[in-house]
C-alpha cells in the first residue's frame, strides 16, 4: 500500500476515536497502526482488498461531501456491522480498527482498568474487578434455583 492509502486508514482510525471519545485514550502510534496493517495484509492478503475498497468508499464520499469529517462519518453510518452485512468494510476494517481503539487504550475511556494477565483468565473476585467483569450481585439460592422445591 502506498503511504498516502495508509494515511487514509490512519484518519479513519483516528476519527473512530474521536467519535467515541476515546483518542486521548488511545495509545497506538501511527507506526504501530502501520504495521498492524502489514501483519493484517501478511496474514490474510484479502485484507488489501479490504483496505482498498474502505479507502475507495472515503474518497467517493469525500468528492460528495467535500469535507474529511463528513465523509469519515457516512463512511462509517453506511457501513453498520451485523452479521447480516456482508460488506467488508464493515466486518472487517472498521470492526478491526474500533477493536483496535479499545485494545490500545480506549477502554480507560470508559473507567476501565488494564489488568496484566487477564487474557491468561482474570480473577472476578479481584476489587476493583477486570474490565471486562460484569457487576454480578451474589446469589441468595443454589445455582440453578430450587427446582421448585422452595417455600
Amino acid at each position: 500500500m502506498e503511504q498516502d492509502q495508509i494515511n487514509v486508514l490512519w484518519r479513519l482510525f483516528g476519527f473512530i476515536g474521536q467519535k467515541w471519545g476515546t483518542a486521548a485514550d488511545c495509545q497506538m502510534l501511527q507506526q504501530q497502526f502501520q504495521q498492524a496493517l502489514q501483519w493484517q495484509m501478511q496474514r490474510d492478503p484479502a485484507y488489501l482488498g479490504y483496505y482498498r475498497q474502505t479507502i475507495a468508499e472515503y474518497q467517493a464520499l469525500l468528492q460528495q461531501y467535500h469535507t474529511p469529517t463528513f465523509a469519515l462519518a457516512a463512511l462509517i453510518n453506511q457501513n453498520p456491522y451485523s452479521s447480516s452485512n456482508p460488506s467488508p468494510v464493515a466486518n472487517y476494517v472498521l470492526l478491526e480498527f474500533m477493536r483496535w481503539n479499545i485494545a490500545f487504550g480506549g477502554f480507560k475511556t470508559f473507567g476501565y482498568m488494564n489488568y496484566n494477565g487477564w487474557m491468561g483468565g482474570g480473577s472476578f473476585l479481584n476489587k476493583p474487578p477486570p474490565y471486562r467483569a460484569l457487576n454480578i450481585q451474589a446469589q441468595t439460592q443454589p445455582v440453578g434455583g430450587d427446582h421448585g422445591q422452595g417455600a
